[in-house]
Parts: structure tokens; sequence; C-alpha cells
């Protein structure tokens, strides 16, 4: 069974994901094109990930009937569901990996959301990190001289069966290669 204990449905997720989207682009012409602001892929998605958070509590809040709370510092977790007191992390990505804190103690439920270059087709999915413990794939027990940990498209596909994908997919090719397919909202 494909456990979803906050209750969010696609049609919630596809509204998140429109009114960010919305704002994401008023963002960059009023201020990036604007002022000719070059920011870097990981810049944006910090700067989507913000709007998303905002607007996720502020949806969820209204068509869950229950407060759901936005982060005040890093050191809270993105989303707060009061009514079941369960926390929520976001992970946005411009790319097919995901990266989270090397030491992190954050929240279990991870919304995973990869995005285009246009803020305007989407993955999302969400990942019980605690459940899989081991999920996150540690880059310093690899050797690798980078902080974060990753989670990768591949491992997504591997438990695709057990987790809610809101938007897009993950696809095995005729290469046998996976792959994260996009939705256009």
């Amino acid at each position: 069974m494909i456990e979803n204990p906050f209750g969010i449905s696609k049609d919630m997720v596809l509204e998140v994901l429109r009114e960010s989207s919305k704002a994401m682009h008023f963002f960059t012409k009023e201020f990036k094109e604007k002022y000719d602001v070059k920011l870097s892929g990981k810049i944006q998605s910090e700067t989507f990930s913000n709007l998303l958070e905002q607007i996720a509590s502020k949806i969820f809040t209204e068509r869950l009937g229950y407060d759901v709370k936005k982060a005040t510092s890093d050191n809270n977790p993105d989303l707060t569901f009061t009514k079941i007191n369960l926390p929520m992390e976001i992970k946005v990505t411009s790319g097919q990996v995901w990266r989270g804190g090397e030491f992190s103690k954050r929240a279990s439920w991870h919304l995973m959301v990869s995005r285009n270059e246009e803020f305007n087709e989407f993955f999302v999915c969400l990942v019980d990190m605690q459940k899989g413990e081991g999920l996150w794939i540690s880059a310093m027990q690899q050797g690798k001289n980078y902080y974060a940990p990753s989670f990768k498209k591949d491992q997504i596909y591997q438990i695709k069966d057990k987790i809610p994908i809101f938007v897009g997919d993950v696809i095995k090719t005729s290469k046998g290669t996976i792959k994260l397919k996009r939705e256009k909202v």
C-alpha cells in the first residue's frame, strides 16, 4: 500500500506547482531579467523552494482545513502539518539528483521536486526517507570531497510502486536507463 499520511492529493500538488511557477515567472521577469542578474541553478532552485514552501503552506492549510506551518528558520522542518504533528522537508532540483545535508536530522518525509529551467514541467513524489533507512547516499562515505548526500532517480525507480508520485513518472527506457519524466503544469 502506498503511504501518504498527509492526505495531500495530486490536485493539491498541481495547484501548489502552478501558483509557485507563476510566482517564479514574476520573480524572473521583475528581478532576474529586468536587472540582468545571473543566478546559478542551485540559487534558482533555492528561490523556487522558498516560494514552494510558502505557497504549499497556504494551499495545504486551505485544502486540508488545518494549519500547515512553514518553517520560520533553517532549524525547523520546511512544513509542519499541525493536526497530525508531522514534519515534511521539500527538496528541489533542476536535475535528476537531490542533495541533502550530510549530518541533517530532519523529518523523515520528503517531497522531492524536479523542475525544468522554465519552471513549468515537474516531477514530484513523496518519500519516507526514515522508513527506507539509508536512502540518502553519503558522498563522504564514498570517499568524495563533497559534503552532501544524494538521492537519485534510480532509487526512486526501485521504490516507485511504494511511494506516491503526484506529477510525472520515472521509467526504464528501451536502453535500460532510468529517466524522470516531468509533466507540464
